[in-house]
């Protein structure tokens, strides 16, 4: 009795704290409480609004506090109650042929979170609360998704997974191959980075389709791989002539959204070179973008056949980028050996032709171990100019000719940027 008084005393000092915890359990019970609260059908009987979940996070929170202040078996006996009350309300929603079970979940889950708030844990419950938020709002574009995964994509998500799992731990972790350059579980690493970006481009692709306008699957496909997207779009030009001017656009904008990808890359490998090369590549998304949004033709109505873009998880596209990064690796490597930093922007941009994801992932690792960060900006952004010219190339070779046009038009002040960009390199 005496330690529970002591406690209680303990918490009469520091009441403000304590406040100021209920408070944010309640923020975030209100921020899910809304988002139950728009789906809310007029007139429909509906338990667990704006009202009911802030105040289970509100019973959270106070359980964790009593367990506290007594024993953890009274919090883990409040929980169990809690969770017959959950049972039962979904024991009438089966009867009424309701069935699911994600607002049982989502109240066991704003429980816990309540807890976690009194527990100080407030950034990872901030953390859960927006994660099932997003579950939550987006559940037809989830559904949607769900339909338009075909059994292959399954397979290969789930094959990738699995030597993912497995190989990754059993790959050694030490240098071999000429220079020592090539280490089997950093070169397996960066496949599932690649791969993983990429997929965030792809799923969405899945989610939108691919006949909700060219605008958007241009971002999306300089997300996932903008020389798809190139190629796709140039095949297009020729049985849409009419849509020319607009994908000439959106190769524009496809290709000024490799700028930040790359960023992105590099921030998680190397925030350092990210940093440096963050100006200039924002200067040259920009330029792409408003050159792009000029292009525009916004009065033809959008429609487009099926673009192909294959699973990024796919094991045979995961080993190909595998391969090419292992082959960057050793022409840089070797390059900067021999010819030093001439050698290592020659096999930069010739590199940039096949993949610049390979040599953002390549330059950032030398940047870490043998080169300047001035030379291994300089490197990728060379392997990004010559990507661009490749992209721009096949345009300009194989589309129609309104594409061809439109292209020369829409590619001159991106080309311009990284020209005088290049200039500015030199001179320094």
């Amino acid at each position: 009795m005496e330690s529970i008084n002591e406690q209680i005393i303990f918490l009469n000092s520091d009441l403000p704290y304590l406040f100021q915890r209920v408070f944010i359990a309640a923020l975030l019970g209100i921020f899910i409480g809304i988002e139950r609260e728009s789906k809310k059908v007029k007139s429909e009987k509906f338990f667990g609004g704006i009202r009911t979940v802030p105040l289970i996070t509100i019973l959270g929170f106070i359980a964790a506090l009593v367990g506290f202040l007594t024993n953890q078996i009274v919090y883990v006996s409040i929980f169990a109650a809690f969770g017959l009350l959950i049972s039962i309300s979904y024991y009438f929603s089966a009867q009424r042929g309701e069935f699911g079970g994600t607002t049982e979940i989502t109240f066991i889950i704003m429980f816990l979170i309540g807890s976690l708030v009194y527990w100080d844990l407030l950034m990872f419950s901030a953390a859960i609360t927006v994660i099932l938020g997003i579950f939550l709002a987006f559940k037809a574009e989830f559904r949607a998704l769900v339909g338009k995964i075909s059994d292959e994509d399954i397979y290969a998500t789930i094959k990738f997974a699995i030597l993912t799992i497995i190989i990754l731990p059993m790959l050694p972790d030490k240098n071999y191959g000429p220079f020592n350059s090539l280490n089997p579980q950093r070169i397996w690493l960066m496949v599932i980075l690649i791969a993983a970006v990429s997929f965030i481009g792809y799923a969405l692709f899945k989610i939108i389709g691919t006949k909700k306008g060219i605008q958007i699957l241009s971002i999306l496909g300089g997300i996932a791989s903008s020389t798809a997207l190139t190629l796709s779009f140039v095949q297009r030009s020729k049985e849409a002539e009419n849509l020319s001017k607009n994908f000439a656009a959106g190769i524009v904008l496809a290709s000024s959204i490799m700028f930040p990808r790359v960023l992105l890359i590099l921030f998680l490998v190397n925030a350092r070179l990210a940093s440096a090369l963050t100006f200039p590549f924002i200067i040259f998304s920009i330029v792409g973008i408003i050159t792009s949004y000029f292009l525009w033709e916004k009065n033809y109505k959008e429609k487009i056949g099926e673009i192909v873009l294959t699973n990024p998880f796919k094991v045979a596209a995961a080993l190909k980028f595998g391969i090419v990064f292992a082959i960057v690796l050793l022409i840089s490597n070797g390059a900067n050996e021999y010819f030093g930093n001439q050698g290592i922007f020659f096999s930069s941009f010739i590199s940039g032709f096949a993949d610049v994801d390979a040599v953002a992932l390549t330059i950032s690792d030398l940047a870490k171990k043998s080169i300047s960060l001035d030379i291994a900006s300089a490197a990728i952004f060379l392997a990004c100019l010559s990507n661009s010219i490749i992209k721009m190339s096949i345009a300009l070779i194989f589309g129609s000719t309104v594409l061809k046009k439109f292209m020369a038009i829409g590619f001159a002040p991106i080309m311009a940027s990284l020209l005088i960009y290049a200039s500015i390199l030199l001179w320094l």
